[in-house]
């Protein structure tokens, strides 16, 4: 199964404009002087000019540029980047909120040369910007840390990875594993979707910690990066 995944951006943009013009006023009139010789003339020898000359312009010379578009997810629990071969690598990941931490292990991969890969983890609460696969879906489990992958190279693996993750709290559950923000299928839609659906069991947390090994794929199931692309992984328990 190929789980290829996005991040969509939006921008949007304004406009705005306005005028203004000038008006007329008629001149007061005269009432005449009477006397016993003579009648003076009542009418003024001129009108007095009260319309402007032209009417000032009030519109902006030009439109304003478009909004930015909104910042990516950022993770701010912590990150690393490591040099990944074609025999895997491994991540440590340090406590985040509520003292989680553990390990990401890659294994085998396709890749020509070593290539750097970056995991960054936080949670829910620890994401800032527009992160378009949104809180874990509540069927499949409770949240305990995201993950965001990017790999400098685009690589195939022959393996899931192998996850342990440690706490000196609690779970929230028996029942733990990861799910992946993927188009299950071949579908168009992006959806959460729990690692069960490829086959792998959840595992029950003992001690504090809890381990999910690497699972194997079959032929022509692999799981693909696409280089400088974000993939995202939810950690849970149920």
């Amino acid at each position: 199964m190929r789980l290829p995944l996005f991040l969509t951006l939006v921008a949007s943009s304004v406009l705005a404009a306005s005028c203004g013009g000038g008006g007329t006023s008629t001149p007061p009139t005269t009432q005449p002087t009477t006397t016993t010789t003579s009648t003076p003339t009542t009418n003024p020898s001129s009108t007095p000019t009260t319309n402007p000359t032209g009417s000032p312009s009030t519109s902006p010379s030009a439109s304003p540029s478009a909004s930015p578009s909104a910042s990516p997810a950022a993770f701010t629990g912590g990150t690393q980047t490591i040099s990944v071969t074609s025999s895997g690598g491994t991540f440590t990941i340090s406590p985040a909120d509520n003292t989680y931490s553990g390990t990401v292990a890659w294994g085998a991969n396709n890749a020509a040369s070593a290539f750097n890969f970056t995991l960054s983890w936080a949670t829910l609460a620890q994401i800032n910007g527009t992160f378009a696969p949104g809180a874990l879906t509540p069927s499949i489990g409770t949240a305990l840390l995201y993950l965001d992958l990017n790999s400098a190279a685009t690589v195939t693996f022959t393996q899931t990875p192998a996850m342990t993750v440690n706490t000196t709290g609690s779970f929230p559950g028996t029942a733990c594993g990861f799910a992946v923000y993927s188009s299950p299928n071949g579908s168009n839609t992006k959806a959460w979707t729990s690692m069960t659906s490829l086959g792998i069991s959840e595992v029950a947390p003992s001690g504090g910690s809890f381990a999910v090994p690497a699972v194997t794929l079959i032929a022509p199931n692999s799981v693909d990066f696409t280089a400088s692309t974000d993939t995202y992984i939810a950690l849970y328990c149920r």
